[in-house]
């Protein structure tokens, strides 16, 4: 009876080994979480961090700091200021990637992290923070063709580079701030993209993307958030637009530095109900952006510039100005604006990474001789003064106008090998809101931070 036993558990296990054999573990030397399943390679990346945040004000806000909503002295969060740790960053990412035939790949990319917040999320008792989609998108690339598509939300088309234009390779600021720096141009969002190379050197893209619209002014349009007189299962979290976003884009790699140019086009929808009757029309907006990125001293010393300068492009920035206003009648107005991110990265060793930034991000005043409508309207007040009283804000009605950051950091990976990386992370900022001057003055909002991270990367 033993022998029969252990003939069958024999039998078993040499059955199973083909099974365990086309899921093993992919031993490159390459450290991570990897895996080869029926053909697809499955690569599984990320981070577990502990993060803490300092603020000289209380922006009552987690690791993504919202630069446009400094308190003023007529708030209470500026007599305060706040420390806060967290590990909502902490980061899991799925690659999957196979052949189709031997020029032509297809992959899926899937990330999350903790940083989306439900009704029941708080930092009472149990700090149980939901996961958020940040991508979630597929890639075919046919390399005989030099042809890329990609379809599902990523960063768009707008966010900068580091070569060619290819997903997972976008250079975004090196910070511990989830909101990365003021200036810095970026969406995530659900797009169509298609895009050409020419030797790996010169690359042309059209992207049509998720279209959201952003505002500033008191008034009804009912194309925007909270306007919609029919409600819906999303009422008050989106705009009603009814054209894409686009995205034309064209990159250049040559032997030093790589550079970019690319042109944004936006339809706002306008919807207004006046006298019984509605009228709907829509208003067309254009902005150009670019950036470089030049290496000083081989890829050690880098030197970044980026920006946009044109009209409806506030949500594209990390400072989240409005897209548009009102005018008198309460129609839809863009607001032109400019985004501009200069940055120098410094890798003396593969265990250091300095960095510094410096952005801004500035309106143009669109006074419409109305007090709210508009944008930095002259009719507003702009008198700033104590609380009157116990949760008594004083009255102030003005408009941000442009918000400028300097920080700057550094990154120590104490630990590197086959069984991933630890690091340490500082960060240290300085930011300013200014608003538009009205009746009295032009008041100013500032704040520093001060961010700390300790993160282990098993990738």
């Amino acid at each position: 009876m033993k022998k029969t036993l252990a003939l069958v558990a024999a039998s078993m296990l040499l059955a199973a080994t083909p099974v365990l054999a086309d899921t093993q573990p992919l031993d490159d030397g390459s450290g991570g979480l990897k895996m080869k399943m029926k053909g697809v390679s499955l690569d599984l990346g990320g981070f577990i961090e502990a993060a803490g945040i300092y603020r000289t004000r209380n922006l009552d806000s987690d690791l993504s700091t919202p630069f446009q909503k400094l308190p003023l002295p007529n708030q209470t969060g500026y007599y305060q200021d706040e420390t806060r740790f967290s590990a909502r960053q902490s980061r899991l990412s799925i690659l999957a990637e196979g052949n189709a035939a031997p020029t032509i790949h297809l992959a899926g990319y899937y990330e999350m992290d903790f940083l989306g917040a439900a009704p029941t999320a708080n930092s009472n008792e149990s700090n149980s923070y939901n996961p958020r989609v940040r991508h979630l998108y597929a890639t075919a690339d046919w390399d005989s063709l030099g042809l890329h598509m990609l379809a599902g939300q990523t960063w768009s088309l707008v966010t900068m580079n580091s070569k060619g234009i290819t997903p997972r390779n976008e250079v975004t600021p090196l910070t511990i701030d989830a909101q990365y720096v003021p200036g810095f141009t970026w969406t995530r969002q659900p797009q169509f993209r298609i895009v050409k190379d020419f030797g790996k050197q010169f690359w042309l893209a059209l992207s049509i993307e998720n279209p959201q619209t952003t505002s500033t002014g008191s008034g009804t349009n009912y194309a925007l958030p909270g306007g919609n007189l029919t409600g819906g299962l999303f009422a008050g979290a989106v705009s009603n637009n009814s054209v894409p976003d686009i995205v034309v884009k064209a990159s250049y790699d040559p032997s030093w530095g790589h550079f970019e140019v690319y042109d944004l086009i936006r339809v706002f929808k306008s919807s207004l109900i006046a006298n019984g009757a509605a009228t709907n029309d829509s208003v067309a907006a254009n902005a150009v952006g670019g950036g470089m990125i030049l290496p000083i001293m081989s890829d050690k010393l880098k030197l970044q510039v980026s920006g946009i300068y044109g009209k409806g492009i506030g949500r594209y920035g990390s400072g989240q100005l409005a897209d548009v206003t009102l005018d008198a009648t309460g129609r839809i107005v863009p607001v032109t604006e400019g985004q501009l991110l200069t940055g120098i990265t410094f890798d003396p060793t593969s265990e250091w990474n300095f960095y510094g930034y410096y952005g801004i991000e500035e309106a143009q005043r669109e006074p419409m001789g109305v007090a709210g409508r508009g944008d930095g309207s002259l009719q507003n007040n702009t008198s700033i003064g104590a609380p009157t009283g116990p949760g008594v804000p004083a009255a102030f009605q003005g408009q941000l106008q442009r918000i400028d950051q300097v920080t700057a950091g550094l990154w120590w990976k104490f630990f590197q090998g086959s069984f991933g990386r630890m690091q340490l992370g500082l960060q240290y900022s300085y930011t300013e809101d200014k608003y538009f001057s009205g009746t009295v003055g032009a008041p100013k909002a500032t704040t520093h931070m001060v961010f700390t991270s300790l993160r282990y990367y098993w990738q």
